[in-house]
């Protein structure tokens, strides 16, 4: 399946360099199914390969709209071969270490980091990049993967509860011998009376 959009002509274009290199990969596999197995190491090669080839300039980071326009190229791939979006293989993508994103994320910023001329969008920006990624897991636990459930605990921090027994307003609990015992009455049939001979 080809990232190319058609023309009004008719022809075939790739949108921008990054879908070139998605497609150039799939075609150098052996087996390019595999790219849509969740979870594969073969992804994570896809996503370096395109940093590789792409050769991010770092002028990027000074620019929150394109690194967000980079973060929808690459959710639209994430989504096409069955896989969930992670901060850290965004930032394989772009070339940065993933703690500058965090870093953004929490309003952090260093004296030498770029982030200072990106203002609070970045911040914002990147805190909706993290509830995508949080929207995956959340899918991914829902749907019984153990390992998207242990995400939820250890990255989102949530917990398992018990369900709790269903309250019944207005009358105490009771059990359900008690509640057969209460309609018994209605529910047995009354004897037949025998005729007087």
């Amino acid at each position: 399946m080809s990232n190319t959009v058609i023309t009004d002509n008719g022809s075939e274009v790739y949108e921008n360099s990054i879908y070139y290199f998605v497609d150039e990969y799939e075609k150098s596999l052996h087996d390019p199914d595999e790219l849509y197995k969740p979870n594969n190491n073969l992804f994570t090669g896809l996503i370096k390969y395109i940093n590789k080839h792409v050769n991010f300039n770092r002028s990027i980071l000074e620019d929150i709209n394109i690194l967000n326009d980079i973060w929808d190229i690459y959710t639209d791939i994430i989504y096409k071969y069955n896989q969930k979006p992670t901060i850290e293989e965004y930032a394989l993508l772009i070339g940065i270490h993933r703690d500058t994103l965090y870093s953004w994320a929490n309003g952090e910023c260093r004296n030498t980091d770029v982030c200072e001329k990106l203002g609070m969008s970045r911040s914002d920006t990147v805190k909706k990049w993290q509830e995508e990624c949080a929207l995956g897991r959340y899918k991914s636990a829902a749907s019984g993967n153990v390992g998207g459930i242990f995400l939820c605990k250890a990255v989102d921090k949530m917990v398992e509860t018990a369900p709790e027994p269903i309250k019944q307003y207005g009358h105490p609990q009771q059990t359900a011998q008690q509640i057969a015992d209460r309609h018994k009455a209605a529910l047995e049939l009354p004897e037949m009376e025998k005729p007087e001979l």
